[in-house]
């Protein structure tokens, strides 16, 4: 593990800390369960509930005003508090095993088969009850599923540094044997919270069947192992407590929705154990729709610039207010400016980047501290950072763009792959960043630096220099949102075999060199002052094409310029043909700008297009149609002998596709 890795586990300003709870008293246990009698549970049922809350004075005013819950069918009665982890086991045959479930019907051996789903009991009790075979297959059945869900759906980590953030769903449950003549056990399960109570008991080191079969029939035990926690922290006092430790008595309670009662709908009829099938199946079935990965990291950058401009007892603010709304695109250009703030998009790029993805472990810390807020997400990982830092970059891109996805989509991808650069992790907080704020340094002071760095070897097979990466951050946002990208994917099909390095290694071949270093600075400067991206040689001259024009920057043209061989010089085989592709996707790029443009031209001053209003000659449109008709069929024929080609081969490779129709 490395140091920063360790620094991160050991941040003792961070997770949640729970209040000193204390072993409730014998006599509020009898009172409560006494209460949950009254309301229409079984004996076994109330004293079981009665056991497992921490605070059960409090548990037992909440039942003169429980709140109601609508589902499918009917309404369910929920007292919301918390109950001792050490009481709670997973639903038994939790729904999340449909996909893997052996059925006897298709010959599955009795030890394969599945437990039977629970029922309502008689009356209009909020319980469940089911028969199984034997106390064994129980036993096996809890083990074995918290084993699984805790693999499937790792959240120790995250429930370790914030506890069990959402309630469980806990409902009484009633155990009949058909093949034992044990006595029945009336278990707590979760209707929903599966995964997160097999985490707890992950992280406390308890065995389900142990709480099923030992636990629930001695209440001895549980106070006990209750108490030993308690006892710990009282001694010990909370922070000097091991992070592991910390973790656990975290565990040590969960907040539930106690299912208290349950009244069906007159007309539907129905029983209890549909009611919570119903809730099971709103919840994880039939959800509603995702926000999406690039909601989710908005909001999440909106949470870590609150942890970056918020002060802490000992830590000042990572970054002013004003520097948080920059960052957030709440304010006009104007304001930045009066500000003081760059209005140079690649120079606010960088210090997003700066910010939240280097600067050492304190500034990480920050980050993270944002994001667990809203994920209780331990550890975040680098990856998270970036995917952060990109879609605060890019809020200013969406909104010229008016969120076009075919745009955003794939320039976010880019983004995010090439800001995983391992040196930009290592930029220090306090360095001088050309742009900035008092930093005073000009861009071309920047490239000068970036050049003596190159000529000392760095980047040539390992990290860039300070210099050299701030120039890759800076020149690499004005090749990824260009129109036409200078910095796309990372080959597919026959170009992968040709040039598989990713982003990154792109980057890093580029500025280590120094005509790389010149044509980084060059594509800086050219995009802030609104300019197409073109060719440099190494003094900086632009690069003619063989027709006489200056040649574009494209994906193809810097992956080969530094990948040892000039494209300029390529005449035959793929080297060359991926010259000509970059010279097909731009005049394709052209047309569709010239189709803009005609559209554009008003059939009056002020008034709307002309073409839109009164349309084209269908002779001409026609003859162009068919020019573009031909083109399209030998473009689907190129694709079709490749397919055949590598089909044949077994690579099952992709190819790049031009897409003609949204010309």
């Amino acid at each position: 593990m490395t140091d920063e890795a360790t620094a991160e586990l050991r941040d003792d300003g961070t997770g949640w800390q729970p209040e000193p709870y204390v072993l409730p008293r014998l006599a509020a246990v009898d009172n409560l369960a006494t209460a949950l009698f009254g309301r229409g549970l079984n004996e076994q049922a109330a004293e079981a509930l009665a056991r497992a809350a921490v605070q059960p004075e409090d548990m037992r005013r909440k039942l003169t005003d429980v709140n109601l819950l609508r589902v499918q069918g009917g309404t369910l009665h929920i007292v919301e508090t918390r109950l001792w982890s050490a009481s709670v086991v997973a639903h038994p045959a939790n729904p999340r095993e449909y996909g893997r479930r052996s059925y006897a019907l298709g010959g599955a051996s009795a030890a394969l088969r599945i437990l039977p789903e629970p029922e309502s009991v008689p009356g209009r009790s909020p319980e469940l009850h089911i028969r199984v075979p034997h106390p064994n297959d129980l036993a096996q059945r809890l083990d074995d599923a918290k084993e699984r869900l805790v693999k499937e759906n790792p959240l120790a980590d995250d429930i370790a540094a914030e506890g069990v953030l959402q309630p469980l769903m806990v409902v009484p449950m009633m155990v009949c044997y058909e093949r034992a003549p044990n006595r029945p056990v009336t278990l707590l399960i979760t209707a929903d919270g599966s995964s997160r109570v097999s985490a707890v008991h992950h992280l406390l080191g308890y065995r389900p069947s142990l709480i099923a079969y030992d636990w629930a029939n001695d209440v001895r035990k549980v106070r006990r192992e209750v108490n030993r926690w308690l006892r710990l922290v009282q001694k010990q006092g909370w922070d000097a407590l091991s992070p592991a430790e910390q973790g656990m008595v975290r565990a040590l309670t969960v907040p539930a929705r106690v299912v208290v009662g349950f009244v069906p709908d007159a007309r539907a009829g129905v029983r209890f154990h549909i009611a919570v099938r119903n809730f099971i199946g709103l919840t994880h079935i039939r959800p509603p729709k995702p926000y999406g990965s690039a909601v989710e990291n908005e909001a999440k950058g909106d949470a870590v610039l609150d942890s970056l401009a918020e002060p802490t007892r000992s830590r000042p603010a990572r970054i002013t207010p004003q520097e948080k709304r920059w960052f957030a695109g709440v304010i006009t250009e104007q304001e930045a400016a009066e500000e003081g703030f760059s209005p140079h998009q690649d120079v606010r790029t960088a210090e997003i980047v700066r910010t939240v993805l280097g600067g050492g472990t304190g500034t990480a810390r920050r980050v993270n501290e944002g994001i667990r807020s809203l994920t209780a997400k331990q550890r975040p990982e680098h990856e998270d950072r970036v995917d952060i830092a990109v879609e605060l970059i890019l809020r200013p891109v969406r909104t010229a763009r008016n969120d076009a996805l075919p745009y955003v989509r794939p320039r976010r991808a880019v983004l995010q792959r090439a800001y995983r650069l391992p040196e930009i992790k290592e930029l220090p907080a306090d360095a001088l960043l050309e742009g900035a704020l008092d930093s005073g340094r000009t861009l071309e002071e920047l490239r000068d630096a970036a050049l003596k760095e190159a000529a000392e070897g760095l980047g040539a097979g390992g990290r860039l220099g300070v210099a050299q990466t701030e120039l890759a951050v800076k020149a690499t946002y004005y090749m990824v949102t260009a129109g036409t990208m200078a910095l796309q994917t990372e080959g597919s099909g026959a170009a992968r075999a040709q040039d598989s390095r990713s982003a990154v290694g792109v980057l890093r071949a580029m500025l280590s060199q120094r005509r790389g270093v010149i044509q980084a600075y060059e594509v800086v400067r050219a995009g802030r002052l609104g300019r197409p991206l073109l060719e440099v040689d190494e003094d900086g001259a632009l690069v003619c094409t063989n027709d006489g024009e200056y040649r574009e920057l494209t994906d193809a043209l810097v992956r080969h310029t530094y990948n040892g061989e000039a494209l300029t010089e390529a005449i035959v085989g793929l080297p060359a043909a991926r010259a000509r592709w970059a010279t097909v996707t731009k005049s394709v790029h052209n047309l569709r700008q010239a189709m803009s443009a005609m559209e554009s031209v008003p059939v009056y001053e002020g008034g709307g297009s002309l073409v839109k209003r009164e349309g084209w000659d269908p002779p001409e449109i026609e003859e162009t149609r068919r020019h573009l008709d031909r083109i399209s069929r030998r473009l689907a024929d190129w694709a079709d002998r490749f397919h055949e080609q590598y089909d044949e081969e077994g690579q099952g490779a992709d190819v790049d596709a031009l897409d003609v129709g949204e010309l």
